[in-house]
């Protein structure tokens, strides 16, 4: 079975992204530049902001945030891992029970728990992911558009 946190410990040494986690409030203002940050509109005038994070490892972070700033979905890509509980917060441990209760394989996971769901690939080189609150999702935004 694929456990990429057995080494969780050498995660939280890599650096971090200036970035709020799945469910927190991220600050947009212009007096908080981060260097590396993309922030663009939704497509066709949608209420959220996508904002765009790449660490010294290349990893790319995309973070949909809603009108009042609140991240709603992360996605992940990158030939490491990112730091998934910092990324996830509150929710990390609902991963990890989606995780224990995986029965799509190796290199793939699905799962919902309580409203989190989330989305995983990956193979030595190539992860990517995508999770999200069901209940913070804006109303008139599904799930598919973000990816």
């Amino acid at each position: 079975m694929f456990k990429p946190f057995k080494s969780a410990w050498a995660l939280a040494l890599m650096p971090g992204l200036a970035c709020a986690a799945l469910g927190q409030k991220i600050d947009l203002s212009p007096s908080a530049p981060v260097a590396g940050r993309q922030m663009t509109a939704a497509p066709n005038g949608a209420p959220y902001r996508v904002v765009q994070d790449q660490d010294a490892a290349g990893r790319v972070i995309r973070q949909y945030v809603a009108a009042d700033g609140t991240v709603f979905a992360v996605a992940w890509s990158g030939a490491t891992l990112p730091n998934l509980q910092q990324l996830l917060g509150s929710y990390f441990q609902a991963y990890r029970q989606a995780q224990q209760a995986n029965r799509h394989g190796l290199n793939v996971m699905r799962g919902t728990m309580g409203g989190m769901v989330v989305q995983t690939r990956g193979r030595v080189g190539d992860f990517a992911g995508f999770a999200y609150d069901a209940a913070l999702v804006p109303a008139g935004v599904s799930p598919e558009q973000l990816q």
